[in-house]
Formats: structure tokens, C-alpha cells, sequence
């Protein structure tokens, strides 16, 4: 993966976290009987994302190259390939139940992975490219609630299955703009998945928890149960949406507007927002510096996060999942930071909320544990741990490589490809 003698991929690990506003590039190392170790990091300006979707090849190349070329000199490697987080508008998840037959009475490993195959045969399809597949739960004759069959007795053998996807068009912009880069696409994980990896507890993702990352231009969401990741959605709408919002409710220039959210920009209304008047510089060099009142600003930052919160409360109910998304949520997020964010959550949701800050990982400067950098710190944690997926590596965008043929032909072909599979 690296050159200048760092030859094992399991010891040294480069991520890449390219979100609407920033691309931040994580260089991790394993550090025995310890962890993980971040060796090195960089960033760059994202400007060819829209919605978490490339926009603008050349400049999303620049922000990647940027990235990388820092976090290289930093950590003394070159990188050849990274695991990248994805956050488009067209994240869904998808659950399917699949059950078969199997020859001996006992279960075996050819059972499983038979029964895996034929779930991602069945649900792949060209528009869509799998992210993830996750095994929920087994079950052997009925009896559902298992958590690994091999060894037990019976005749049939099933599996709840959930499946992340996006849609192939973006993805496939993303790989060509990172293989520009002259870098190989080694994993990949939905953001708010990531995110969670870095600043959940293992009580929030036992006993059921939601975490909400806040981007640039996308909001996502991941519910978390019994050590699994249970669902994820998103919408296209993020910190930029406020911004502009900003700007043309005080009539101002974006980065100035950018700057007033940062500095006077809140989600809750104080006492004194009357009274103090925020300087907002003139979109024409003609205008003159003009002054609104900070209850102006206020409504129109609350008015754009309360609606994204409710759009995302209202799709976790109607997907019938807020019952596995527990009493916590967790944010993460560089939206997430803005004064009274956190109260609204907890009043849109009626839910407990905390804001999610990265830990699990050595040698983070304190620039690095805010929840903005939730999803890069995850990709890291993520590619030194054990996982029960599926599917490794990048994802198929050609759409072939889990469409299967079913079982065809005349009732001896049929036959003899039940042999193969069971013998």
C-alpha cells in the first residue's frame, strides 16, 4: 500500500474524509498492546462538491492532492491507497430476509457463505452499488435470534440482511476524481457509519443509539443496535444551506456570511438579540456596511436546522425504525458546532443529546477531536478492527459482480448446480 518500505497493509493505514467543505487525509499506524496511532494528517479545501457529489473534477482533485501531499510529508510515506467515507443524497439501506435448504444436517461455513451469496445476488442491481451487507441475524428452522449457526442441526438455514447502497453515477465520478489522484480506492464506509465507529460508547451501540453527522451538504443519519449498524438515510441538505441562507437574508456576500455564522450564528434566540446589531459587509463595492439585528440571523439559522432536523425525524419514523434508534442521539459534524444545535436536536427529537467527539485513537492534537473530524477518525478505527461484513474492498460500479444467474436450464442443470453448491 505504501512505499519506502512499509510493505503490510494491516500495519499503516491512510484515510480520506472528502466532505463538501474540507478533505481531511488521516496516515494511522497499529501500535501493538496499544492501538492505533495517527502518524501523520493533511488538509485541503473541498470546491468540487456539491451535496457530497463531484462537481467540479479539477478542483476536488486539488483538495484530495492537497490533502494527501500534508499528511505524506507528515508521516514520511507515500500513499498509494485510501479508504474513503461516502455521504450522497442517495444513501438508503434495504433489509431482505433470505432463507435455503442445505444438504447435511449440520450447518457448515458453505452454508453461510451460499446463503450470503444468493442475498447479494438477489438484491444487486445496476443503478445501485452495495456499500455494505451486514448480517443481522440467523435463523435454522424457524428459530430466529441466532448468532452464528455453524454447528447446529436442521434443514433450512436464514439470514436478515442489511444492505447500505448509493447510487453508481456519484460513486463512479468520486473513484475516477481519487484515481486522478493516482491513488487506489481500498474500502469504503458511508459517513455517518464512520462516524459512529469514532465516538460512540459500546452501551450506545448495544442498547440503541442515533448518530446524526452534519455536513457541509449532507446530513446523514445511522441508528446503531445490539453492536450493529441498523439503518442509514440522508438528505441533501447541510451547513452551506445555512450559510446561504445568511446571505440572502442579510444580504451579503457568501464568505461573509460564512463568518457571521461562525462568529454571531446560533440556533437559540438570548435575551439581548434585539438590541445587538451584526455588521454585515455590502455585496457591491458601491454599498455601503450595513448592520441587522442578531434575532434576524437567529431565525434564519434556526428556521434551516430545525427543518433538517424534523425532515430526517419524520424518515427514521416513516422507515419504521425508530424503535431500534433508542433515546440518545449523538452529533457529529462541523454544523453540529453551532451554538444551540445541540438544545434543538434535543427539542426536535425529545431525545437525549450529546455532541460526538472522536477518541480510540493515540496521538490526536486537540485540532483534530472535534466532532468535525468524527468521520476521518472513524475510517482509521475502522480499517484496524475486526469487522462482520460481507463485502470488503471498493464497492462493484459495474453492477456484475453479484448479479448471478439463477437456477436455469432443464431440471438436470438445476440439479447439477444443487450438487455444486452442497457438495
Amino acid at each position: 500500500m505504501f512505499s519506502g518500505g512499509v510493505k503490510r497493509k494491516s500495519e499503516t493505514l491512510a484515510v480520506l474524509d472528502i466532505g463538501s467543505s474540507k478533505v481531511v487525509c488521516l496516515i494511522g499506524q497499529r501500535e501493538p498492546n496499544f492501538g492505533v496511532r495517527l502518524i501523520g494528517s493533511g488538509f485541503g479545501v473541498s470546491a468540487g462538491l456539491k451535496n457530497g457529489a463531484v462537481v467540479d473534477m479539477e478542483a476536488a482533485e486539488h483538495g484530495i492532492r492537497t490533502a494527501v501531499e500534508k499528511a505524506e510529508r507528515a508521516a514520511g510515506v507515500t500513499v498509494q491507497g485510501v479508504a474513503v467515507n461516502v455521504a450522497l443524497r442517495s444513501l438508503r439501506s434495504q433489509h431482505m430476509t433470505v432463507t435455503t435448504e442445505f444438504a447435511s444436517g449440520e450447518v457448515a461455513d458453505r452454508d453461510l457463505k451460499r446463503v450470503l451469496s444468493s442475498s447479494l445476488s438477489e438484491l444487486a442491481q445496476p443503478e445501485d452499488a452495495i456499500l455494505h451487507a451486514l448480517p443481522l441475524n440467523w435463523s435454522v428452522d424457524e428459530e430466529s435470534g441466532i448468532r452464528d449457526p455453524r454447528g447446529m442441526f436442521g434443514k433450512s438455514l436464514g439470514v436478515d440482511m442489511h444492505f447500505v447502497l448509493a447510487g453508481v453515477g456519484p460513486l463512479r465520478n468520486l473513484a475516477h476524481c481519487i484515481e486522478r489522484c493516482h491513488l487506489e480506492i481500498t474500502s469504503v464506509t458511508v459517513s455517518p457509519y464512520a462516524a459512529g465507529l469514532a465516538v460512540l460508547t459500546e452501551d450506545e451501540t448495544d442498547l440503541g443509539v442515533t448518530v446524526i453527522d452534519m455536513g457541509g451538504g449532507v446530513t446523514s443519519a445511522a441508528i446503531f443496535r445490539d453492536n450493529t449498524l441498523m439503518h442509514v438515510d440522508a438528505i441533501p441538505v447541510g451547513g452551506k444551506n445555512v450559510t446561504n441562507d445568511i446571505a440572502r437574508g442579510l444580504v451579503t456576500p457568501s464568505e461573509a456570511a460564512e463568518r457571521i455564522k461562525t462568529i454571531y450564528g446560533s440556533a437559540l434566540h438570548g435575551a439581548d438579540d434585539d438590541e445587538f446589531m451584526v455588521p454585515c459587509p455590502p455585496m457591491g463595492a458601491q454599498d455601503e456596511l450595513h448592520h441587522q439585528p442578531r434575532t434576524l440571523l437567529t431565525s434564519i439559522v434556526r428556521s434551516r436546522i430545525e427543518e433538517t432536523l424534523e425532515i430526517l425525524r419524520d424518515r427514521i419514523t416513516d422507515s419504521g425504525m425508530d424503535a431500534y434508534a433508542g433515546r440518545r442521539i449523538v452529533l457529529t459534524g462541523g454544523a453540529c458546532q453551532l451554538n444551540g444545535v445541540r438544545e434543538l436536536a434535543e427539542y426536535v427529537f425529545n431525545k437525549r443529546v450529546r455532541i460526538g467527539r472522536p477518541h480510540g485513537v493515540l496521538g490526536m492534537r486537540d485540532a483534530l477531536n472535534g466532532p468535525d473530524f468524527a468521520v476521518a477518525t472513524g475510517l482509521l478505527k475502522q480499517g484496524f478492527s475486526e469487522s462482520a461484513e460481507v463485502i470488503t474492498g471498493p464497492p462493484d460500479l459495474s453492477g456484475r459482480r453479484y448479479r448471478q444467474k439463477r437456477y436455469t436450464g432443464n431440471s438436470f442443470g438445476r440439479s447439477l448446480q444443487w450438487l455444486r453448491e452442497n457438495f
